[in-house]
């Protein structure tokens, strides 16, 4: 009993934070970030953790790093710099095919739905 709560009192808040992710995206008509294919069509929701420009060969392209709590996936928005409602905390829902690129999930221009 007493290795239990030692146990849950060295929990950091990333730990805790996460379960809270995970609690909030829990759906039986979504994957979770953790357990998506690698090449094949997702459906995934999170929380937007971070936004980020960056160059590409022959545009800039936003990417927005989404978190279910059980892993983190990037969102890939060719020629676009910023979409309006993608903000850090947000949650969101996106659709698309999924791969797996350096150890991490990937969508490149996905179908994307705003979640209250």
């Amino acid at each position: 009993m007493l290795a239990r709560l030692r146990r849950s009192l060295a929990r950091t808040t990333d730990d805790l934070h996460a379960d809270a992710l995970q609690a909030r995206f829990a759906s039986t008509d979504t994957t979770r970030i953790a357990d998506a294919p690698d090449r094949g069509a997702v459906r995934i929701r999170g929380e937007v953790s971070g936004l980020q420009v960056v160059p590409r060969a022959d545009a800039r392209a936003l990417e927005v790093t989404l978190d279910d709590g059980s892993g983190q996936a990037v969102v890939v928005f060719t020629g676009r710099t910023r979409l309006g409602g993608l903000d850090p905390g947000r949650p969101v829902e996106v659709v698309g095919m999924a791969r797996r690129a350096h150890g991490r999930l990937v969508l490149l221009n996905p179908e994307y739905r705003l979640l209250a």
